[in-house]
Formats: C-alpha cells, sequence, structure tokens
C-alpha cells in the first residue's frame, strides 16, 4: 500500500490519535517534519510498523541498537494502539518512556504485546528509539 494514496490519507490514523493519516503521521512517514515528543514518535512507528514502512522504521531506530537488517512478520495486522504512562519525553527532554498495549491479529488469533519503550534525542535533535522492556 502507498502511504501516499488518497484514500489512506483520508483514513482515521492507525495510531489512535483520532485524526486523519495525513494530519498526524504522514508528515512524520515522508519526514516533512519530525516527531516533537517520545509519544508521537511511538505512535508514528506503531503506524509503520502497520504500513510496513521498514525505511521509517530504521531511520528513527537509535544506531546504537538499530538492526542491520529486520523482516515483517507474515499475516500479522496490528489492530489497536492504547497508549499508557509517558515519562518524560517531551519537548525540552532528552529521554522518554512510552508504555503501550498493542493488539495485533494473526489468522483468527488476536493477541496484545505490552512493552515500556525507551527514547533519546540522536544528534540533529530528533527522537529515536533505543529499546523496550516486554510485559509478558
Amino acid at each position: 500500500m502507498s502511504i501516499l494514496s488518497k484514500n489512506a490519507n483520508d483514513a482515521l490514523c492507525l495510531c489512535g490519535s483520532g485524526q486523519n493519516y495525513e494530519s498526524c503521521c504522514l508528515a512524520f512517514h515522508t519526514r516533512k517534519t519530525y516527531p516533537e515528543t517520545a509519544e508521537q514518535l511511538m505512535r508514528s512507528r506503531y503506524t509503520a510498523y502497520a504500513l510496513h514502512l521498514k525505511n521509517y522504521l530504521l531511520e528513527t531506530w537509535d544506531i546504537s541498537t538499530r538492526p542491520g537488517e529486520f523482516e515483517f512478520d507474515n499475516g500479522l495486522t496490528w489492530k489497536s494502539l492504547i497508549i499508557g504512562r509517558c515519562k518524560k519525553g517531551r519537548l525540552k527532554d532528552q529521554q522518554g518512556w512510552v508504555s503501550f498495549t498493542a493488539s495485533y491479529q494473526v489468522g483468527l488469533d488476536r493477541a496484545t504485546l505490552q512493552e515500556k519503550s525507551y527514547f533519546i534525542r540522536d544528534g540533529q535533535g530528533h527522537w529515536c528509539y533505543v529499546d523496550g522492556e516486554f510485559n509478558v
């Protein structure tokens, strides 16, 4: 699916913000602007996973933990994102944590992923994902 598809831009953003994609994550995905908070980056990365935007995910992954390559799980569909607690990660912060629950489906099976993600600013001042702690 092209991220520039007119119908996709009019649809509600997959990140759960309540805005349409064009007004929300599209500008981040096309690099017209950058997330101002760790939560915005978290939301845009979730949407990028749902849309299989590998380049965006790698570009927003801190170089210290970025994998050389990764693949998307075939048949996995991301269904919803709920942001829990955010600690720091605001405009003037240099680091932040975002807890979230993401629901997904593989075939007929539904499940959730709970993670507390850690973010820092890179040398250009942009938020980057470092790593996360999974809650089982």
